[in-house]
């Protein structure tokens, strides 16, 4: 809100001093105008081809300040895994047995394992990525035969935050009949 009040009044001085101030100050909202003027703009030019490029000069610039770099790649590992399995509509979300039997662990699965790998006698291989806690980017690939994989209804979202909070934060659970409340 900050942002936006400052924009805001950065316009309105800057359209009071190339109008004058009796044109801008006649003109009610003039300077709310402007502002969504720009954002549209802003919008526009980032994302077509030019905008795309802005983006990258800024986020390899970032990339230069050690500090900093280590920062935002974190958070951009943690956005990029989060939009890849938001893109996915279909639940990918299992339980398998991990490390060992008895044991499990909530793992993402990504693909039926390559005819390279499939060299179990026992059924065909699927990879699993398991995240690890508190690190969202970090994790284990198993690859877990297909009848020891136990489709979960969680959300994602909510799988997620379970994990990365080291299994502080639990989900609400639903009753049938019920959604969940938040």
């Amino acid at each position: 809100m900050l942002i936006l009040t400052t924009l805001f009044n950065t316009l309105d001085r800057a359209l009071a001093n190339l109008l004058g101030p009796t044109v801008s100050s006649s003109i009610p909202g003039l300077g709310l105008v402007m502002l969504l003027l720009l954002v549209l703009v802003a919008g526009v030019l980032a994302s077509n081809f030019l905008g795309v490029r802005a983006l990258k000069a800024s986020e390899t610039a970032l990339l230069r300040v050690p500090i900093v770099r280590a920062i935002y790649a974190t958070f951009k590992s943690l956005t990029d895994i989060f939009s890849f399995f938001d893109q996915r509509r279909e639940n990918r979300l299992v339980l398998i047995p991990f490390p060992r039997k008895g044991l499990y662990a909530i793992g993402l699965l990504i693909a039926e394992a390559p005819e390279d790998l499939q060299r179990s006698p026992l059924g065909r291989l699927w990879i699993i990525f398991v995240p690890t806690a508190p690190h969202p980017f970090t994790g284990y690939i198993a690859l877990v035969l297909q009848q020891e994989l136990i489709p979960l209804a969680m959300e994602f979202h909510d799988a997620m935050k379970m994990q990365f909070s080291c299994g502080l934060y639990i989900p609400p659970v639903a009753l049938p009949g019920q959604t969940p409340s938040r």
